[in-house]
């Protein structure tokens, strides 16, 4: 009689580690809630990622710049004499305390600015998302060229403007390939080919 209630304990103390096994692990364990909580934590697109994605930074007069954002561009098609080229802009506010964004378009001695030269104000922006400018340039000779974007910046009371330059390396009407041949070009110009180049 005693060892059949010593065996009766044993066979339920055992279904209880059992049952204690089986239920410290919780519904979403496994590998099908490893999965699940992968797929949770992937980040989901962001549309302000996507639209500057393939941009380039354009490179502020002082380094690093004082204003809390970031300028951003991307060429449309490759920059040719008397042959206007799209330039798309992406002025993206770093910090929430940014009140209000205005600024304008200029191109040096051999571009012109053929549309898109007043850059809008917009108040009170949203950090991280870009405010979008499309411009229109005309190269009028070859070489090494840059548009400017002067950006003013409302935060805290108080305005501060920055030059940002965008290089452009123009080519000749009809030609292959934009540059100047045998001359190195920095980061900020060579990344502009690349933008420049038909996606």
């Amino acid at each position: 009689m005693t060892r059949s209630l010593g065996g009766q304990l044993t066979l339920i103390l055992l279904a209880a580690a059992l049952l204690g096994g089986c239920g410290s692990q919780s519904p979403g364990g496994g590998l099908a809630g490893q999965s699940a909580s992968k797929t949770v934590a992937k980040k989901p697109l962001n549309t302000a990622d996507e639209f500057s994605r393939n941009m380039v930074s354009a490179v502020a007069a002082n380094k690093p710049s004082a204003l809390p954002i970031q300028v951003k561009f991307e060429l449309r098609d490759r920059p040719r004499v008397g042959q206007p080229v799209n330039l798309d802009l992406a002025i993206v506010p770093m910090s929430a305390a940014v009140d209000r964004v205005s600024g304008k378009v200029e191109g040096e001695e051999g571009l012109d600015i053929i549309d898109g030269a007043d850059i809008a104000a917009t108040d009170r922006p949203v950090e991280g998302a870009p405010i979008r400018q499309a411009v229109k340039v005309l190269p009028n000779q070859e070489g090494i060229l840059s548009v400017h974007a002067v950006v003013a910046v409302d935060s805290g009371g108080q305005t501060s403007s920055e030059a940002y330059a965008i290089p452009l390396i123009v080519g000749a009407a009809g030609s292959g390939s934009p540059g100047v041949p045998g001359k190195t070009v920095g980061p900020a110009t060579a990344f502009t080919v690349g933008a420049a180049a038909p996606q």
